[in-house]
Order: structure tokens, then sequence, then C-alpha cells
């Protein structure tokens, strides 16, 4: 009988290596880079739109408080100059109140300074606002007062 490891046949068989090579390993990590940076990227996103969000319901609140103020006054108080509500001026009371740089001004269309003040009178409040990128946002808000 021959001794086969003379002849260079050898009984056993090599067994595939175990494990990862280096060039599998460098692919998953890259493959798993972009995943987190995808991941993170939509995140940061998703916080600016909640910040958005949250500046323009704080907006609207306010808007809308100060056009219940407006519509307890009488018809004959809102657009005259000197009142809270003036034609064209910006409302004090919500100056800088929450947000940076808010000013609601007060307009109404149908008037006209000097003339008779109409019935029913359109009430139109505009707040402009720069949001955390400071740029300029604006939201608007309109009413009817009959007398």
């Amino acid at each position: 009988m021959k001794n086969p490891r003379i002849n260079g046949n050898s009984s056993r068989r090599r067994r595939p290596q175990a494990g990862f090579s280096m060039v599998e390993v460098m692919m998953a990590l890259g493959v798993l880079l972009v995943a987190v940076m995808g991941a993170f990227s939509s995140q940061a996103a998703s916080s600016n739109l909640i910040r958005i969000s949250r500046e323009t319901d704080l907006a609207l609140a306010d808007l809308q408080a100060c056009m219940e103020q407006a519509l307890t006054l009488g018809t004959d108080d809102l657009p005259i100059a000197g009142s809270l509500f003036e034609d064209g001026q910006p409302v004090a009371l919500y100056e800088d109140l929450n947000l940076e740089g808010e000013s609601i001004v007060t307009t109404y269309p149908d008037y006209v300074v000097g003339q008779a003040i109409p019935d029913p009178l359109e009430i139109v409040l505009t707040l402009t606002w720069s949001d955390y990128g400071t740029r300029s946002r604006t939201v608007t808000l309109n009413s009817v007062k009959v007398r």
C-alpha cells in the first residue's frame, strides 16, 4: 500500500477558511455607514419640520387671540387712529410676544380713512415673524365684524 503523503495525494481535503474576508467587512461597513447617514439626515429633517410646525401653531394661536380681542370691541372703535387696532399699524400687545420678530398688523380692506366705517367691517390680521432659520414667515387671519 502506498503512503498517501509520499505521492502528494492527501487523504485529507482542505476545508475552506471560516470567517469574512477584509473586502466583505469593508463593503458591509460601507453599506452600514450609508444607512446610518440616511437615518441621521431624516431625523434632522424631521426635527426641523417639528420646529416649523410649533412656530406656526404659536403664530396661529396669537392671531386667534388677537382677533378675539378685536371682535370684542365696537365697530366704531376698531379702525380709527390711535386705537389698539388702528388701520395698517402693528398691534402693540403682540410685538415679539412668542416668536422672534413677531408683529401683527391690522388692515381693513373696505375701510377708507375719513369715510364712514362700512357694515360689515372686514378685519384682516397679518402676523409676520422670523423662524429659527431667520426666514421671514407670514400667516393671515380674516374675519367680519357687524354692528
